[in-house]
């Protein structure tokens, strides 16, 4: 008996482990599905994508959500065990053991995974490609976008006469394993129309075509692509992407959305594609230019890149919430423009599906968080910081004045040129020194507000204030230092008139007692400025929360402009007096500022004012408010006693200010001692007294170093500025912000990189030129396929990768990733060629096969991934225009410039707009007809007309454009008026150089429109077109008249009215004409 229940013990042993190795059955939908999934499973091909959509929201990078501590995303997670069933997450090769086999094909709604409220249920295909996969070992392999790419060998094709370059043979050998023979090659008029719209978005003319045509040779094609390579269009035509990518505006967008000289960026970008500036190069160039050994301006202007995003001139918001807005968009930008990461999606959290933690994009934005900048910029003038433009004139000119400058500054620093002078002044001085005190040189006014009317030079409104009957806002009297002193208590301030007006180049200087009342007070103590509504525009003396003081001198804040603070605090509910002196050099040397008398430890925020304090000589008050005590604009202080204010209009001595804090004749107790008894300090500071206040050749050297630096500052302040990025000396802290709320701070972090994507190398600068190196470094998996995927979109409609935007788990696979890690690695070992990469493509068999598919390929290649034929899709709105406007003849080819106003509807400015782009002025004459590109972008109101044809609004980076089809783009075509003009020329055209038959007219308009010749069909039905309507015209002249009105060209008066109307009304239908409109 014994025995027998050992035998039945190791039967059942023998039975269950039998039962555990072998696999459990199927439900009969899966089964089936099994038959029909792919050979070989690849994880990142049929894998990855599933999990990516249906289990990366509860078991993906973000840890915040991740259920059960599971992450499917990582290797790392097929030892997970359940808990309840002991079973592992995975285990490769058996089903039976892997928790996540008997979840996806259970029915218990309890147990089912995905769960069924998360409505991501798996089709039977999927649950299949999951099994396989299992079964065949589970094998993991990191996301295909972050593997290094490699130069893989060309594949081997059956059909070797076809390919023209390697391109080629990745793409036939797809279309043979499916099968699938690729298209024949287009016609000729067909790939010079195509080639010439993607190499310069402009269409050929008919002499080229014709040029084409007639040529022979079987380098014809080729040289018409050196020769558009070689075009200036070139660079008008990439730029056109580069715009969408950098979001460029000619407005700052958000409720102001006043104007912005942004458009030299925008040509730089147009001049560094035409000159084929090294790929690596143009990136570095906009993301780092200003941290380069010594930059130049184009490097500079570069920079500009990172300041496209939209800015706030509303008074009145929260600074710092903008400006971490500005950062933030800088940091979504990088990522979706270098990486095609949508690293956004991790401000708030943890990215929930791709390796981008919130503390890795916190350290990113931590390289873009050091600009210069403030979040509220000016009304007038560029955001700081700033580069000004000046032109060679006007530089040789600036030369010139600092040349005349410089013997000025050194004749004014020589102490010993005045001693001579200085000893018989003292010995005059010395015999009456109470003729000397009375002087009072350069005294402006002398307030003590012991008198409600105060009689002084200055006019103040004091007054005013005291008899307004508004008692909540009236200063009111205070005990003072000396008598009787003036409180203010918040939203008020003690004006004066405009004689305390000054420029930058003008000393001045400003003495008065102070008694803060209250420890932790902060605001204007005095200014001549309209504070941060203008970005301090002027200048200003502030009380800090802490006590200290700051000084600001400023054109726009904070780069163009001097900043001191002081090191040494104010007391509270103490008398302290304060003497701003000011030489007028622009320099923060020249700037002293003294504290009850002892002179102050300044310590240096900025030190580079460039241009005026005023807005112009004529407007010193416009849009500026006078100078005022304890009030900037809407900026007020509180708890604030004054007393004894004077204004002078030269630099006081040290001494003069050691006697106002004294209020003691010190001077005249000084001028009574016998010059033996004076020691050498006290002669040196007698000594500068005497030079500041009664030298007439020290006053006469100051007028003229008065007169050289205002020529110097009319000069500059008036020149073309561009936003430029400027590294602060010391980074500004960066945190992990909650939820990404620009008050809510926690954890401190550093600048770095997802170190998933590539670590960050210790040996490069944690700056953003170290971040550029990062970018192009040959380890950076995504950089270089991110950048070809984008110019294989140009040349044929949409990339290797679809979603160009967006490389990560939630974007589509390459079609053919061999070719996309061959031309990335090609792409690279060119030295980032650009001209190179797109001459490959375009003379690529593949770019120049027919675009009319065949049955077969239509059939298997619906959407044309396996590039079974060239792409057929929309023009865009820039082409389209362009297109009308060089078939016309009406395009100016002038290259660069300012942006232009075209043909609009009436008023849609107006309705949407304040500030300075209210009025919507068309240009005249050439200006009407530049290309599109230069149209003026105003971020509220986009040129309606390109906005029905899909340009983006540049809100935000865009790296590809939707295509949509409504009835309001073929309304556009039909009635507005640039391409109603457009046709109405093209009629003259047609007459003039068409010839003289109403067939030969409409072929040659055929061709300017369509770059080929028309079919018989065709050509039937538009000449009975052209008769009906030459008939009617001539019936009705006055609907000619009418017709030929539109537009502001003028009309060839010369030309028959009936014949240029009937052409125009042909031309107009070709423009509604597919062809026109659409790339083949």
């Amino acid at each position: 008996m014994k025995n027998l229940f050992l035998l039945c013990g190791k039967v059942t042993i023998l039975l269950w482990a039998l039962t555990s190795c072998s696999e459990p059955d199927l439900p009969p939908d899966v089964e089936k599905a099994l038959t029909q999934v792919p050979a070989k499973i690849d994880y990142n091909l049929h894998v990855k994508p599933i999990l990516s959509d249906r289990c990366f929201a509860c078991h993906g990078p973000d840890k915040n959500k991740q259920k059960g501590g599971l992450r499917l995303d990582l290797v790392a997670a097929y030892d997970k065990k359940n808990e309840d069933t002991g079973r592992k997450a995975l285990v490769p090769g058996s089903l039976a053991k892997s928790e996540v086999f008997h979840r996806i094909i259970s029915t218990d709604p309890e147990y089912l995974m995905p769960t069924p409220e998360s409505h991501l249920q798996l089709s039977p295909t999927e649950k299949a490609i999951l099994i396989k996969w299992i079964k065949e070992g589970a094998e993991y392999k990191p996301h295909w976008s972050l593997v290094v790419p490699k130069k893989a060998e060309v594949p081997v094709v059956k059909n070797k006469a076809w390919p023209k370059h390697a391109i080629d043979y990745f793409v036939l050998n797809k279309l043979e394993e499916k099968g699938l023979k690729p298209n024949p090659e287009a016609s000729k008029e067909t790939l010079i129309r195509r080639v010439s719209f993607d190499l310069t978005g402009l269409p050929p003319t008919i002499a080229e075509i014709d040029a084409f045509l007639a040529d022979k040779s079987p380098q014809a094609y080729e040289r018409v692509v050196n020769r558009l390579l070689q075009s200036p269009h070139f660079g008008e035509r990439l730029a056109v992407d580069w715009l969408d990518v950098a979001r460029y505006a000619d407005t700052h967008g958000y409720q102001d959305d006043g104007l912005r000289n942004a458009y030299p960026w925008r040509d730089w970008v147009i001049s560094a594609f035409n000159r084929n500036i090294p790929y690596d190069k143009f990136i570095t160039y906009q993301l780092a230019g200003d941290l380069l050994p010594q930059p130049t301006r184009e490097q500079l202007i570069a920079t500009c890149f990172l300041r496209n995003h939209p800015q706030s001139q509303e008074g009145g918001i929260v600074d710092e919430e903008y400006r971490v807005e500005y950062v933030a968009d800088r940091v979504n930008t990088f990522g979706k423009a270098f990486l095609a990461q949508s690293t956004e999606c991790a401000r708030c959290h943890d990215h929930k599906y791709d390796p981008i933690s919130q503390k890795n994009y916190y350290e990113l934005s931590a390289f873009f968080n050091n600009n210069n900048e403030t979040g509220e910029i000016p009304y007038t003038g560029e955001a700081s910081p700033s580069l000004i433009l000046t032109k060679p004139e006007v530089e040789d000119k600036l030369q010139y004045i600092r040349t005349q400058l410089k013997p000025l500054e050194q004749k004014q620093a020589d102490k010993k040129a005045y001693e001579q002078k200085f000893e018989k002044w003292l010995a005059s001085a010395q015999k009456n020194p109470t003729e000397i005190l009375k002087k009072q040189p350069g005294l402006l006014g002398h307030f003590t507000f012991n008198e409600r009317e105060p009689k002084n030079t200055i006019k103040s409104t004091l007054a005013a204030h005291y008899t307004s009957g508004d008692k909540d806002r009236n200063p009111t009297p205070y005990p003072g230092k000396w008598g009787r002193a003036v409180k203010v208590d918040g939203d008020m301030g003690i004006e004066f008139g405009k004689e305390l007006t000054f420029d930058r180049y003008q000393p001045f200087s400003v003495s008065l007692w102070v008694n803060v009342l209250k420890a932790g007070e902060s605001g204007p103590l005095f200014n001549r400025t309209n504070g941060e509504l203008d970005n301090w525009r002027g200048y200003l003396c502030g009380l800090n929360k802490d006590g200290t003081v700051s000084l600001k001198f400023v054109h726009v804040y904070p780069a163009n402009a001097i900043e001191l603070q002081t090191t040494q605090k104010l007391n509270p509910q103490a008398w302290h007096h304060l003497a701003l002196v000011y030489d007028g050099s622009s320099k923060a040397q020249g700037i002293q500022f003294f504290i009850d008398g002892k002179l102050a430890s300044l310590k240096v925020i900025n030190d580079d004012l460039q241009q005026s304090m005023l807005y112009a000589k004529d407007k010193a008050n416009w849009g500026i408010q006078n100078f005022k005590l304890g009030q900037a604009s809407i900026k007020s202080i509180s708890g604030v006693a004054f007393d004894e204010f004077r204004a002078y209009n030269r630099q006081l001595a040290a001494l003069e200010v050691q006697q106002l804090a004294s209020k003691k004749d010190l001077i005249q107790i000084i001028l009574e001692k016998p010059v033996s008894q004076l020691s050498a300090e006290l002669k040196d500071l007698l000594q500068e007294y005497y030079r500041l206040a009664f030298d007439p050749e020290f006053a006469a050297l100051q007028k003229e170093l008065a007169a050289k630096r205002s020529e110097e500052n009319d000069l500059l302040t008036n020149q073309e500025e561009v936003m430029i990025y400027k590294e602060l000396p010391q980074p500004r802290a960066a945190f992990i912000l909650d939820r990404g709320a620009y008050d809510a701070p926690k954890e401190q972090v550093k600048p770095n990189t997802p170190e998933k994507f590539l670590v960050f190398d210790k040996k490069l600068p944690k700056n953003r030129l170290g971040l550029a190196k990062w970018l192009i470094s040959k380890e950076q998996p995504l950089f270089p396929r991110v950048a070809v995927n984008r110019f294989w979109q140009q040349c044929f409609g949409q990339g290797i990768v679809k979603t160009a935007e967006d490389f990560g788990n939630q974007g589509d696979l390459p079609t053919h990733p061999e070719l996309l890690d061959y031309l990335a690695v090609t792409f690279r070992e060119s030295n980032w060629n650009v001209k190179a990469l797109l001459k490959t493509m375009v003379l690529s068999a593949t770019y120049r096969q027919s675009s009319v598919p065949t049955p077969i390929n239509k059939a298997k290649d619906p959407e044309n991934k396996l590039f079974t034929r060239a792409p057929s899709y929309r023009l865009s709105a820039e082409m389209i225009r362009d297109n009308a406007l060089t078939a016309s003849g009406l395009l100016t080819r002038k290259i660069g410039g300012k942006s232009v106003f075209p043909y609009q509807p009436a008023g849609i400015w107006e309705a949407l707009a304040t500030r300075n782009a209210t009025h919507y002025e068309t240009s005249k004459g050439a200006n009407l007809y530049r290309r599109s590109l230069y149209t003026i972008w105003k971020r509220s109101s986009p040129h309606p007309a390109m906005i029905n044809f899909d340009v983006p609004d540049r809100y935000m980076c865009s790296v590809r454009r939707q295509k949509t089809s409504t009835p309001l783009q073929a309304l556009v075509l039909m009635n507005d008026v640039q391409f109603v003009e457009a046709s109405r020329v093209l009629g003259e055209r047609m007459i003039r150089e068409g010839g003289e038959t109403p067939e030969q007219r409409i072929t040659y308009a055929f061709r300017a429109l369509t770059s080929r010749y028309p079919r018989p069909e065709e050509l039937a039905i538009l000449n009975d077109l052209y008769q009906q309507e030459f008939a009617d015209f001539k019936k009705t002249p006055m609907r000619a008249t009418k017709l030929l009105q539109e537009g502001e060209y003028a009309v060839n008066k010369k030309l028959p009215l009936a014949e240029v109307a009937t052409c125009a009304v042909v031309a107009n239908t070709l423009m509604n004409f597919d062809e026109f409109v659409i790339k083949r």
